[in-house]
């Protein structure tokens, strides 16, 4: 299992979404576990809804549950941190 912290958390829920184009909670969970990244649905759930409420996201009801992708704000946020990353490596 890989720990990550909040700004790592962020960054790869966003790039996860933006890979896919738009995804559910759900579906969310079960592609970072495929990635070998286990976070519980509840913890996905109130991440996504801090995104959204941030303006990284945008969302639309589909029956029971929300459908997310990222806005602009969420495209140059990720685009940030993916930056900040890479000088950290540096």
């Amino acid at each position: 299992m890989n720990w990550l912290d909040y700004n790592e958390l962020k960054s790869l829920i966003l790039r996860v979404i933006l890979e896919h184009g738009s995804m559910d909670g759900s579906s969310l969970v079960e592609e970072l576990a495929s990635r070998e990244f286990n976070v519980e649905i509840h913890a996905i759930r109130m991440a996504l809804m801090r995104y959204y409420k941030l303006g990284l996201l945008r969302r639309v009801r589909k029956g029971g549950s929300f459908t997310y992708s990222l806005s602009e704000r969420g495209i140059a946020r990720l685009d940030w941190l993916e930056n900040q990353n890479k000088s950290k490596k540096q």
